[in-house]
C-alpha cells in the first residue's frame, strides 16, 4: 500500500514538472515571436557631414538654401553649416 502511495506522489510530481516546463517553453516562444501585423519599413537618409545612414524619422532636419537636409545630430548640422560658409 505504501508503494502505491509513493508511486502516486512521484507521478504527480513528474506531472507538475512537465507541465511547468511546457508553460516555460510556450512563454519563451511568445517572447521571440515577431510582432503581429505587417512590418513597417522606413527610408534611410544619409548625413551629408559624416555620411552616416539614419532612419528618416530619427534624423535632425534642417533647411539650407531651400533644400531639406537630414543629419544624424545637431552637432553634425553645426559642423556642416560652419564648413559651408
Amino acid at each position: 500500500m505504501l508503494r502505491i502511495l509513493l508511486l502516486t506522489i512521484l507521478f504527480f510530481l513528474v506531472f507538475l514538472l512537465v507541465r511547468n516546463f511546457a508553460a516555460t517553453v510556450a512563454r519563451r516562444k511568445d517572447r521571440f515571436a515577431p510582432p503581429p501585423g505587417p512590418l513597417k519599413s522606413e527610408d534611410l537618409v544619409q548625413d551629408p557631414c559624416c555620411r552616416k545612414y539614419i532612419p528618416e524619422s530619427e534624423a535632425f532636419r534642417a533647411s539650407l538654401n531651400n533644400e531639406t537636409l537630414y543629419f544624424c545630430s545637431r552637432e553634425c548640422f553645426e559642423k556642416y553649416k560652419a564648413g559651408e560658409k
